[in-house]
């Protein structure tokens, strides 16, 4: 049977193909390819009939079962190869998918390991690879390199441990063992690392257990010095600010928003707070402080109230606008609470609104208080009494006259002096002057009831004001000189000093004001216009007697007002030159022998002012410094332009010295500078010195007269038998002349106490080795009875009133000299030969 015979369409394209292969399996089938190649188109038909031709060639007549079963076999081997050839295909196709897969995944892998070590180096953090069972490093990157300061290299032959501080090292080690035993996961810390060059740093460290065999600990580790230093700053920042909010000297208190106390200063403990058991909540604090319930209430409420206003003030911010700096101000408060020590103190009490709370602030104004009482006290009142002092005075008094002119009342002013007051401290010594200014200024205070002011005034002048005396003048004035009464008998009254009863007596100037017309003309009266009529009126009372009182008389102000003018036209006098010397010739022995300058005022108005109405006047003004000083110059001035005339070159001049002008520090400098400006002799010039200024200071005294002295400068103790002077005194006192005052002399000759007095003073000078000099010697009788006691010096009229310079000089050079007769019997007689008037002028 043919198989392409069979009915299988497949089967016989199986078996034809089969035979193809088989036929190109034989060699005649690679000539058969060689033919088909070689032949073209044209052949290709022949060439299908050769083999078809070679294939029908198996189709043998008579077949045997091994003929029959041939072509199965051969069906099968080629199947089989084809199956073979397949497999080895798809399997040849695999393995060059695989190594090509192979090939790219491990030039990734290559790329990925790159990218992994550069990143591994250049990481920003340290990464440190650590072996589990010996905690050696094995590998490090750059970065850990350079935290470290040591290369990977010498990390390589490191322990980890090894870069632990000291102090951290065991409990590192122990860490590492429990995260290596897996008692722990992983290592999560801040710790110092010890470099290279033994500085620390701080870093982070991340470490864990990574692989399974072998098993090592990776560690991440980021230096946070930085973050560490900013941290110290901020802790130290936070402490000095702590430390400072400590040092405040103003409490400080956190108040959370539930009302507990979150902070507190000392200085609130000191001020609010209770130190032995601090407060807690505010309500607590509140209670305390405040005693009482209505005035907790109060001061609660107020504060409250305070601080929902700032909270209104907050909300209408607008967003993104910057809030004024005291949006969240909450202002200050005044409060007077009691304190834990249980003082009552004034206390500012402000704050800040915060988000959680309210920062309270309270500031202790008990020592503000206190010195503004202080300030006030000094200012309005005197230190040593208690007092008002002048200016709480003038306000009162200037108070009372208005309240009494605008309801046309009178009040009174009464100015007190204490009589003598100076002589008492310089005899007691000023403390028990000020102890008698204290005693009286307390009888005045308690004694004088209230409703009346008494105020020192200064030094020992008292002022008590009495603001409602009623509408009656007469009745006004009554009643003033009825309280004036009592006022001397309180003072009257023996005071107690230093534990020794001491009584003095005062002089009172008393002044009405207030319901007295006011004319177009007249200025309307003041506080002070009324002060001066009742120091006017005291003056008076002095003047009297002391130990009284006089009311203000209008003449009074009349001569206060010329007293005014004549200061004001002697200090224009003194700079335009209208004063000048005058001279009196001194005597001696019948020849003039020098003079005394006398200051003489000649005024362009009123013509020559005595000086009984300028000096006194000039000694309580101070100007007789300046005066005493010009006629220092003028004195040194006199003498260098008589030193240049023969007959004048010999004269002493004698100049009157103040107590005011001798005691100034500048004194013996100033008359030295006098002479030496001028050129003139010292020894010719003489400073006559009165008793009173012996007093004051003898000690300072004595030694300026001794300076003067030694340049040659006379002294002459100028009124003696005046004053006060002690024989101790004139023992020690470095003086050249006694001058026996006027007083003494005009009685002379009818006094039989005058008499005595002048031979006293002649025999006292003698024996203490002065020269002895009468002063105003008017008649040849004194003249006379002077000489017989053994005063051959004097001046006076007798010889001739002060005169100008030119008068004196023509005096002088025409001879007028005293022409002394024998003593008859036991008296002398002295004449006098005076130049002719008419052939002086």
């Amino acid at each position: 049977m043919s198989f392409l015979a069979l009915g299988q369409p497949w089967m016989a394209r199986f078996l034809w193909i089969a035979a193809v292969a088989l036929a190109w399996a034989w060699g005649p089938g690679q000539a058969l390819a060689g033919d088909l190649a070689a032949s073209g188109a044209a052949g290709l038909i022949e060439k299908q009939v050769l083999v078809r031709e070679r294939i029908g060639l198996l189709q043998w007549p008579v077949l045997t079962w091994l003929e029959r079963a041939l072509p199965y076999l051969l069906t099968a081997l080629a199947a089989s190869g084809l199956a073979v050839f397949a497999w080895s295909w798809r399997r040849w196709r695999r393995r060059s998918s695989f190594f090509a897969r192979l090939r790219r995944s491990t030039r990734g892998w290559r790329e990925s390991d790159a990218r992994f070590q550069a990143l591994y180096e250049q990481a920003a953090l340290g990464v440190v690879q650590v072996d589990t069972a010996s905690l050696r490093i094995m590998a490090v990157n750059q970065r850990y390199c350079a935290m470290s300061g040591y290369s990977a290299q010498e990390l390589h032959q490191r322990k980890a441990l090894d870069l632990s501080i000291p102090e951290d090292r065991e409990h590192s080690a122990q860490l590492l063992h429990a995260l290596v035993s897996g008692q722990i996961k992983a290592i999560h810390g801040e710790h110092s690392l010890l470099r290279k060059d033994g500085q620390t740093v701080w870093v982070e460290v991340n470490i864990s257990v990574v692989g399974q065999r072998p098993r090592m600990l990776l560690a991440l580790v980021q230096d946070i010095s930085e973050r560490k230093r900013l941290q110290q700053i901020q802790q130290q920042g936070h402490r000095q600010l702590r430390h400072l909010m400590q040092r405040l000297p103003v409490g400080l208190v956190m108040e959370r928003n539930d009302g507990r106390f979150a902070y507190w200063n000392d200085e609130f403990l000191r001020i609010a707070g209770n130190p032995q058991a601090p407060d807690t909540h505010s309500q607590q604090w509140w209670s305390r402080v405040f005693a009482n319930e209505a005035q907790r209430k109060r001061a609660m409420l107020r504060w409250e109230d305070a601080k929902a206003r700032v909270r209104a003030r907050a909300v209408t911010v607008h967003n993104g606008d910057a809030p004024p700096p005291d949006t969240y101000t909450i202002a200050a408060q005044e409060l007077s609470f009691h304190g834990a020590d249980g003082t009552r103190r004034t206390v500012s009490m402000s704050g800040v609104l915060l988000d959680d709370g309210c920062l309270m602030v309270l500031q202790d104004q008990s020592q503000r208080k206190a010195a503004e009482d202080e300030a006030r006290r000094l200012a309005f009142y005197d230190p040593l009494t208690a007092l008002p002092n002048r200016r709480l005075l003038m306000d009162r008094l200037q108070q009372a006259l208005s309240s009494c002119q605008r309801r046309q009342h009178w009040g009174g002013v009464l100015l007190l002096d204490i009589d003598n007051f100076k002589a008492f401290n310089e005899t007691m010594g000023l403390e028990h002057g000020d102890a008698l200014l204290q005693e009286l200024s307390q009888r005045l205070g308690h004694r004088m009831g209230a409703g009346v002011t008494v105020a020192r005034q200064g030094g020992d002048d008292f002022v008590i004001v009495l603001d409602d005396l009623g509408a009656d003048a007469v009745a006004a004035a009554t009643y003033l000189e009825k309280q004036a009464q009592r006022v001397l008998a309180l003072v009257r009254e023996p005071l107690t000093v230093a534990g020794t009863p001491r009584q003095v007596t005062a002089s009172l100037g008393l002044s009405l004001f207030g319901a007295e017309p006011v004319t177009a003309s007249a200025k309307p009266l003041s506080a002070k216009e009324v002060l001066r009529r009742a120091e006017m009126a005291m003056y008076q009372a002095k003047n009297q007697g002391r130990n009284a009182a006089q009311f203000f008389d209008p003449t009074l102000q009349a001569a206060l007002q010329e007293r005014r003018s004549l200061e004001q036209e002697m200090r224009t006098g003194l700079a335009q030159r209208q004063f000048e010397l005058f001279y009196q010739p001194q005597v001696e022995h019948g020849q003039v022998v020098g003079a005394e300058g006398l200051l003489r005022w000649r005024h362009p108005r009123r013509g020559f002012v005595s000086p009984g109405e300028f000096i006194a006047l000039a000694e309580e003004t101070g100007l007789i410094v300046e005066l005493g000083e010009w006629v220092l110059h003028a004195a040194c001035r006199q003498l260098a332009a008589w030193a240049r005339h023969p007959r004048l070159a010999q004269l002493t001049l004698a100049i009157n010295v103040s107590a005011k002008q001798f005691y100034r520090p500048e004194f013996v400098q100033q008359v030295l500078r006098a002479l030496a400006e001028h050129g003139a002799d010292p020894r010719l010039l003489k400073l006559e010195l009165t008793e009173s200024l012996l007093l004051s200071d003898v000690d300072n005294t004595i030694a300026k007269m001794a300076q003067l002295q030694v340049h040659g400068i006379g002294f002459s103790l100028d009124d003696f038998g005046t004053g006060y002077s002690s024989l101790a005194y004139l023992k020690r006192l470095p003086l050249n002349q006694l001058k026996i005052d006027r007083s003494f002399v005009h009685d002379v000759l009818t006094d039989p106490n005058d008499a005595a007095i002048a031979r006293t003073i002649v025999a006292l000078a003698n024996s203490l080795g002065l020269r002895v000099m009468a002063e105003g010697v008017e008649t040849q009788a004194q003249c006379q009875f002077l000489e017989v006691i053994g005063c051959f010096a004097w001046q006076g009229y007798l010889m001739s009133a002060p005169v100008p310079v030119a008068q004196f000089e023509e005096l002088v050079l025409r001879g007028s000299t005293l022409a002394l007769a024998a003593p008859a019997r036991s008296h002398a007689q002295c004449s006098l030969a005076f130049p002719d008037p008419n052939a002086a002028q």
